[in-house]
């Protein structure tokens, strides 16, 4: 098959690695895999294009990456509005000037443009389209509190989002609960296939040894956004918490950028919590070696009705590939971590009851700490390794070239 992967966030070796794990997964398979994404970096903000390009094509890794210029833009306000329509634009005009056909188009709902502009390009290669659900908008957005419901852009997003569930062949969804929406949309439910984030362990490889650590210090580490979903700053007040207990022994490390960065930086001043070291974001090549430091790991989420169609964190896999504990603070029918049995999962937004799960780990002899370390690396290997899901995505493009042959 010849597949064509539009995204806007995700990069080949970047910070967000859906996309390119699964492009190369395909390739091993023996299919060919263009890949488009922005040149405007989504968390470093940087760009990666010279001032004169407004696009490039290169090979990496044996996967054509088409890199396109978009519009720059920090947070979430019009900027980023501007950045989607560019993506979407830039997508069209450069599928129009590649000579070959694509048997498949992939297509995300985050940014829903980019999803029209796969079905677009669909549409004109006769082509099967695959939508992708990373995570449902506009409701998401509803939910975490950057749009309002009754606001007309709400209204038009809701309807290019039914209009997607329509026109795809194919839906493959990171969150195992969203058929019934899917439905409620207008779409056929049938096409729908939990395609969940996985886990190249390839990475790992060398990282993922623990022997418990030592009860002299606990170093706790978080790698990820700042966004509003976030909440990073529970894990600082928990932190804050311990020292108000004359908790000793702590060491927390918190890597990543976002709108939020600023406001836990400040919390952490005001609270002299001198345990706390802030690091920028690291390449997702760089997080085993990076999570090798740590004897806990940390997932949270902010107390959003945005999980109800289930959790799609690829950092709990991720932190699971490192054999360590985890702590995940959230509210959502599926806990990896539960299912697993390889941390504490407490109620999203509560510092007490972090910084409980916290003290809890650092009573743990070292060997119960491995325990639940080697837990979670079985779990991942055994449900979410990238070797596994590749050939998952495999099977479900065709059945979307089945389903366009039929139905055209």
């Amino acid at each position: 098959m010849n597949i064509w992967y539009l995204s806007a966030h995700d990069q080949p070796r970047g910070k967000s690695a859906r996309t390119y794990d699964f492009a190369l997964e395909l390739i091993r398979r023996g299919h060919e895999v263009t890949f488009f994404t922005n040149s405007y970096c989504h968390w470093t903000h940087k760009e990666f294009l010279k001032p004169d390009e407004q696009w490039r094509i290169e090979e990496i890794d044996g996967i054509r990456v088409i890199w396109l210029r978009t519009f720059p833009y920090t947070g979430n306000g019009w900027r980023r509005g501007v950045n989607m329509l560019t993506n979407a634009r830039r997508s069209l005009q450069v599928a129009a000037t590649l000579p070959d056909t694509p048997d498949v188009v992939i297509g995300p709902s985050v940014p829903l443009g980019t999803g029209w502009a796969a079905a677009r390009i669909a549409s004109r290669k006769k082509a099967a389209f695959v939508f992708e659900i990373r995570d449902v908008w506009p409701i998401a957005l509803v939910y975490d509190g950057g749009l309002s419901q009754t606001s007309p852009a709400y209204y038009a997003f809701r309807a290019l989002e039914k209009q997607m569930y329509k026109k795809a062949h194919q839906i493959s969804a990171t969150m195992p609960l969203v058929v019934d929406h899917v439905a409620e949309s207008g779409g056929d439910p049938e096409k729908v296939t939990w395609m969940p984030n996985g886990v190249n362990l390839k990475r790992f490889a060398g990282f993922q040894s623990y022997e418990g650590g030592a009860n002299e210090e606990l170093v706790i580490m978080y790698i990820g956004g700042f966004g509003v979903a976030h909440d990073v700053i529970s894990l600082i007040r928990a932190a804050a918490i311990l020292k108000e207990a004359g908790a000793t022994g702590y060491k927390f490390i918190i890597v990543g950028n976002g709108v939020k960065r600023p406001e836990c930086k400040e919390e952490a001043r005001k609270h002299n919590l001198t345990n706390i070291e802030f690091r920028d974001p690291v390449p997702k090549a760089d997080v085993p070696r990076t999570q090798i430091e740590a004897d806990v790991l940390v997932a949270c989420v902010t107390d959003s009705e945005a999980y109800r169609f289930g959790l799609n964190l690829n950092k709990i896999f991720d932190y699971f590939a490192s054999s360590r504990p985890v702590v995940f603070s959230g509210n959502a029918p599926n806990d990896p971590v539960v299912e697993a049995n390889a941390g504490f999962s407490v109620p999203p937004e509560t510092p007490k009851e972090m910084a409980k799960a916290f003290q809890s780990l650092m009573a743990m002899a070292p060997q119960q700490r491995k325990e639940m370390g080697a837990r979670a690396r079985h779990y991942v290997e055994s449900k979410f390794d990238m070797r596994v899901l590749g050939g998952n995505m495999e099977t479900l493009l065709k059945t979307a070239l089945a389903v366009r042959d039929t139905s055209s």
